[in-house]
């Protein structure tokens, strides 16, 4: 059980309320978390003990160093991967266009790269990008829109594939997806899987290893931690590939693959996340998110004219929910709950394929509503009251 006044109470952010005094209900959640009071004394410790470069021969050079070599152990454990294999950047998103990139000398002409109806555009773009620059061809696995998943029996496979890129959930629809079919037909074949965790990591255990997946990919600020991107991946992998860097990066190890100066005040934020969430514990907040929702779920079903994209259930899922509004544009939906102090998403939040194949691109996508651990059964409560006098 958590002990939810205890964790609202290090939230900064989640003390705001609204001019007449409403507290601020953050359902944006999935677009971004907000961050805990440890992780921001973090972030503005390490600038306030000062700011130094990597692999100097003085104090603050080498708390820098061993800073970021803990920082790459917890996120290691953190993701289920080896320390070697972690690294550091702005985003995930140029962190999957930089592996694309490394990897784009190992494809020729006819070679298959499998993309996913159901990801966020981060992990479809940069493959895109890499199929027009060597000629390689990109399959799709369907996405089923009557119930929000992956239709696995579209996934088609041969020895020409040379990548499978899939997410562990949806960030539109929130549907949590098995790996071990993809992980099987990538091993099949000796394709490389390339694992998007971003909407997963604040919801649900990652397990590169666990997994077999080659590659994970995430961002600390979609779970409770300042903007940067971790990439974890075997790091035998990693030192067959040579990435785009400049001629004094390392030739060994993960910082071959980071390009110019880390962002270290963040990675020391990204470090008091990580020892945040193992005090709270992700079985936890895995109980307490089902129960929000089944609670939203529930709610959901006495409002005829809100209808639900995604999975039906709260098995298979996070508490992650694209919605629209019969005679109600998402953009004027999201803009009446902020003015009641709700802070929701419209549009399709770069999920360009699931939209796209659910038949809501052209008319202005979804309104998406996302909890994460830190709300609570209130929380659900008033965004769903809101609704209802919308309808």
């Amino acid at each position: 059980m958590l002990d939810l006044r205890n964790i609202r109470s290090q939230f900064p952010a989640l003390a705001a309320t609204t001019p007449d005094g409403r507290p601020i209900v953050h359902a944006d959640a999935p677009g971004g978390t907000q961050v805990p009071e440890s992780v921001i004394a973090a972030i503005g410790g390490y600038l306030r003990a000062g700011n130094a470069n990597a692999h100097g021969d003085y104090e603050r050079s080498r708390a820098t160093d061993a800073l970021c070599a803990d920082v790459r152990r917890s996120a290691a454990a953190f993701l289920g991967a080896e320390a070697e294999g972690v690294v550091f950047g702005p985003n995930m998103t140029t962190l999957s266009f930089h592996f694309a990139a490394a990897l784009g000398p190992q494809l020729r002409p006819g070679d298959r790269i499998v993309c996913t109806r159901l990801d966020h555009d981060a992990n479809v773009a940069p493959w895109l990008a890499l199929a027009e620059r060597t000629g390689a061809h990109v399959d799709w696995i369907d996405l089923d829109p009557a119930t929000g998943t992956l239709d696995v029996s579209s996934l088609r496979v041969d020895r020409a594939t040379r990548v499978i890129a899939f997410p562990a959930a949806s960030n539109a629809l929130g549907t949590v997806v098995d790996p071990a079919p993809l992980v099987d037909a990538a091993r099949s074949v000796g394709a490389i899987t390339f694992l998007d965790a971003v909407h997963a990591a604040p919801h649900v255990p990652v397990d590169r290893r666990g997994m077999g997946v080659d590659v994970v990919v995430c961002s600390p600020y979609k779970f409770f931690g300042p903007h940067a991107g971790i990439l974890a991946a075997d790091p035998e992998l990693l030192a067959r590939l040579t990435p785009p860097r400049v001629r004094p990066a390392p030739d060994a190890g993960p910082e071959r693959w980071q390009t110019g100066t880390a962002a270290f005040e963040a990675i020391a934020g990204v470090g008091a996340t990580l020892v945040y969430l193992g005090g709270v514990g992700m079985a936890a907040i895995g109980a307490h998110e089902r129960s929000l929702t089944r609670r939203f779920l529930t709610g959901l079903h006495a409002l005829p004219a809100v209808r639900l994209h995604g999975p039906p259930g709260s098995d298979g899922r996070t508490p992650t929910f694209a919605v629209t509004i019969d005679g109600h544009a998402p953009a004027d939906v999201t803009a009446r709950l902020a003015a009641e102090g709700i802070y929701t998403w419209a549009g399709h939040y770069y999920a360009v394929e699931p939209m796209r194949a659910l038949g809501l691109l052209d008319g202005g996508g979804a309104v998406r509503i996302g909890f994460v651990h830190y709300h609570g059964d209130d929380d659900v409560d008033r965004v769903l009251e809101a609704l209802d006098r919308l309808t």
